[in-house]
């Protein structure tokens, strides 16, 4: 589940995101012994988290790209998650 706005001009280089059947922090611990940097938690806004049906305990999996990321990365990262999340 992507969280925010779904049209890519609409968003900032940061992705939020849960999925189905793998708690957020598993897939950030899966997602960092594959070498990324992730960051998994409610970020400081509880009550938004809340407010989205999302536990807070679990928090989401937040991923960033800034101008020096890479394809290559961006596609390292897309099979890691196809591999990760059933």
């Amino acid at each position: 589940r992507l969280i925010g706005r779904l049209k890519a001009d609409q968003r900032a280089s940061t992705v939020a995101f849960t999925a189905q059947g793998l708690s957020s922090a598993e897939i950030a611990s899966l997602l960092s012994e594959r070498g990324f940097g992730v960051g998994v938690g409610d970020f400081y806004a509880r009550r938004l988290v809340e407010a989205l049906g999302i536990d807070p305990a679990d928090g989401a999996v937040r991923l960033s790209f800034v101008h020096y990321t890479r394809e290559e990365e961006v596609s390292r990262l897309i099979a890691a998650l196809d591999e990760i999340i059933p």
